[in-house]
């Protein structure tokens, strides 16, 4: 018995020994006693950097069910720096709790700071910051930044419900601009012969009211053109039309169809797939483009065969694609990328015509195929009489 006793005070003695050496929670901050940063924005004027650290009110994203809905709230800090990471620290001087990155979903940046500094200061500190992830959200602006971050959604839904911080979300219910995370933004634009299109964020007050007033939302409405390593320009929504028809990431996007001037039939077009062809001649380097995609009747208005409906969304998405090729030409951008996928699958044919030096006056978009099928007209057959 005595043997058994000293055996267990030896194993005992060992367990305790072997507590002591691991590791505790000495850095365990109360959840409550944080604040979390949710949106960042980023300013440059008079040769200084405007940080915008939004922070959201957690009680605001996790509500019980039979809860009362209020207001969400948010808090925007203000400070200035020589660089992005000074401005942080100037942030910090001011923070009542530490101030935690790990929930940042969105960084904004106004047209100043695309315009005058060079994207690798921009992202930097915020890359090289551990507790920030890859996968943020990131916009331009030509609006005011701080009313970007102050805007309360309807309902009472916290900005982190909003298209600021899920603009997949919506963008899955219509494809018009498609967002775009920081680390897809990082590698187009630092890509040789690639051109990096970056949506562009703004405000919206004419659309929804909320107990007879007006409610801004944001809305993407266009986008910012990076071609060679700077900007070269803009393309509005209804410029960038194209885009989503040559986007095998639309999800679904609508066409409406005239028939003698009058609205005929409004289309839903998904699944774009695209199939790009090249030939050099004089020169020039002229692309054969094929898209192939599926829609389906969502109204009809005019009694119209199906053969008209193909025809005029052949017609309309040739149409459009080519349009948006010759805004983008005008900024000498190739807005759909042609030119890297000659880079990427003939690359002698792009170094011989092509270079990093790009000229679109040597760049083509001679002919846009387009192939429709119409999966089904909804729950009618034919229109409603």
């Amino acid at each position: 018995m005595a043997i058994l006793a000293f055996v267990r005070t030896i194993r005992m003695t060992f367990l305790l020994l072997v507590f002591t050496l691991l590791t505790a929670c000495w850095d365990f901050h109360d959840a409550r006693q944080l604040t979390y940063g949710s949106t960042i924005g980023v300013d440059y004027r008079n040769n200084a950097y405007t940080m915008y650290a939004q922070s959201l009110n957690l009680a605001n994203i996790a509500k019980r069910t039979g809860q009362q809905t209020k207001a969400a709230t948010s808090i925007v800090g203000i400070s200035q720096g020589e660089t992005v990471a000074e401005s942080m620290f100037h942030l910090y001087q001011s923070e009542q709790e530490p101030v935690y990155w790990g929930h940042i979903s969105s960084i904004v940046f106004t047209r100043q700071a695309l315009e005058n500094v060079t994207i690798e200061s921009l992202v930097d500190s915020i890359n090289r910051y551990r507790d920030l992830r890859y996968n943020v959200w990131v916009f331009g602006t030509d609006e005011p930044i701080e009313r970007i971050l102050e805007f309360s959604p309807y309902f009472g839904y916290s900005p982190y419900d909003s298209r600021l911080m899920k603009p997949d979300q919506t963008f899955r219910q219509f494809s018009d601009i498609a967002p775009i995370y920081l680390n897809r933004f990082v590698s187009d634009y630092f890509e040789r012969s690639r051109t990096l299109l970056f949506p562009e964020l703004a405000l919206d007050d004419s659309t929804w009211t909320e107990g007879g007033k007006k409610v801004p939302t944001v809305k993407l409405n266009g986008y910012y053109v990076f071609a060679s390593e700077k900007l070269s320009g803009k393309l509005t929504m209804d410029q960038a039309i194209g885009l989503r028809y040559m986007n095998e990431r639309t999800h679904r996007t609508k066409l409406t169809v005239f028939k003698n001037e009058q609205p005929a039939a409004l289309l839903v077009l998904v699944k774009p797939k695209v199939k790009i062809r090249h030939s050099v001649s004089g020169g020039i380097v002229r692309f054969d483009v094929g898209i192939s995609m599926e829609a389906y009747v969502d109204e009809m208005l005019q009694e119209v065969p199906e053969s008209f409906l193909v025809q005029q969304i052949r017609e309309n998405v040739e149409e459009a694609v080519q349009t948006t090729f010759e805004e983008g030409k005008r900024i000498n951008a190739d807005v759909y990328n042609l030119t890297n996928h000659l880079y990427r699958f003939h690359y002698q044919t792009w170094k011989r015509n092509v270079t990093d030096q790009l000229d679109m006056n040597k760049v083509d978009l001679r002919r846009v195929r387009v192939s429709v099928l119409i999966r089904h007209s909804g729950k009618y057959k034919a229109r409603l009489k």
